[in-house]
């Protein structure tokens, strides 16, 4: 493959489908997981959270990693974690080693989630590099649709162990694209001691514009996983339907985030300023995200506003990771993409417990509140960014 070429790009994108995968395959086993281990549910939930907990804790050792041995060594030893842990789900004999493969997976997708946007903004600029990143941002709700798809053929049946054996083949094959994965150029910049990358690591966390884009990044992060980790549950007591209906439905919904994110890529490719583009999202986010939680919506009309809220979330999404090429350094890109990879592991990690507090209050006030606060804060602060460099169009 040819650097910046749309096979390369493709393929990276893979690799953060398999992350988003390894998030979501867990969700539909959770009544064979417990049947088999006999946890309960607060067992089963902190199986999906020690995901997130390696995430925040790896998330800075992982931007020293990816600017020490390159994006494409760190695609392969994340590869073969992914294959290990899968492994190890499969012949797990009891718990503990169920927990022992989520945190060895966990160091994998890490790593790969600091690595891909590293790599492609390494291998790719102008307008190229702002679609290569809007079309990266997209990868988690296609990978979220693909683990449940997955888990979901086997959820329920004597086989459904089955799930890790398919996901380790995925690993598989999306490896061996690696191999044809173009290398990047040495970098003359490069800091070659532990001393000076830490040194380096100091400087890149320091600078304004990316701890702006790191802190709407959070935000952004805090209402998208907030709002799907209560949706379910709430919308099937707003409308008195099964909690499995409404679950598929949110997991279909996910999936209207691409387009979203892909077009996007399509604006700022020719040329639009991401203030302007960011704040109508602003606008559009805050009003549809403050409405999906409000009762008294006939469901047309809730799956209408539902289906915006993903459109834009996607958007805002892609807006943000196309930014992040203006504001990380050529030399500390790992570090870069590690802040916002521990901005999101962050807010994944601290966000369902508030949002399933006020969730069980059952009033719709507090959502409207908590998200108009959280865009119209990520709107001022990607002004900000804009502000602090030439020009607002993508580079």
């Amino acid at each position: 493959m040819k650097p910046g070429s749309w096979s390369s790009i493709a393929s990276i994108f893979l690799f953060g489908v398999l992350g988003a995968s390894t998030v979501s395959k867990l969700v539909p086993l959770g009544a064979d997981i417990s049947a088999r281990f006999g946890t309960s549910a607060a067992d089963f939930g902190w199986l999906i959270s020690l995901l997130g907990l390696t995430a925040l804790v790896l998330a800075i050792p992982s931007g020293l990693v990816v600017d020490r041995f390159g994006p494409r060594r760190v695609f392969g030893a994340s590869v073969l974690l992914g294959i290990a842990a899968n492994l190890l789900y499969f012949v797990a004999p009891d718990y503990v080693w169920m927990q022992v493969a989520r945190l060895t997976e966990g160091v994998a997708i890490a790593h790969l989630y600091t690595a891909a946007p590293a790599f492609l903004m390494g291998t790719n600029d102008g307008p190229r590099r702002a679609t290569a990143m809007t079309i990266w941002a997209s990868y988690m709700p296609v990978g979220t649709a693909v683990g449940l798809l997955l888990a979901g053929l086997f959820a329920g049946s004597a086989q459904w162990r089955y799930t890790f054996l398919a996901h380790g083949a995925l690993f598989a094959a999306v490896g061996l694209l690696n191999f044809w994965q173009p290398r990047l150029p040495a970098s003359a910049a490069r800091l070659p001691g532990l001393i000076d990358r830490l040194r380096g690591l100091r400087l890149a966390y320091s600078r304004p514009p990316l701890l702006l884009l790191a802190l709407a990044f959070f935000l952004m992060i805090s209402v998208g996983f907030g709002a799907n980790t209560t949706f379910p549950g709430y919308l099937a007591r707003l409308h008195d339907l099964p909690v499995n209906v409404t679950a598929n439905a949110i997991a279909l919904g996910t999936l209207l985030m691409v387009p979203g994110s892909l077009g996007v890529g399509a604006l700022l490719a020719r040329g639009s300023r991401i203030g302007p583009v960011f704040t109508v999202l602003g606008i559009l986010g805050a009003a549809a995200g403050s409405l999906a939680f409000q009762a008294g919506l006939s469901v047309p009309v809730r799956i209408a506003v539902v289906a915006v809220w993903f459109i834009v979330s996607g958007a805002a999404l892609a807006a943000l990771m196309a930014t992040l090429p203006r504001v990380a350094e050529p030399q500390r890109r790992g570090a870069a993409a590690a802040l916002l990879n521990q901005a999101g592991a962050t807010a994944t990690f601290v966000n369902p417990p508030l949002w399933l507090s006020l969730a069980a209050g059952g009033k719709g006030l507090p959502f409207a509140l908590l998200m108009a606060g959280a865009w119209f804060i990520a709107v001022v602060t990607l002004w900000g960014i804009t502000g602090t460099t030439e020009t607002g169009a993508a580079k």
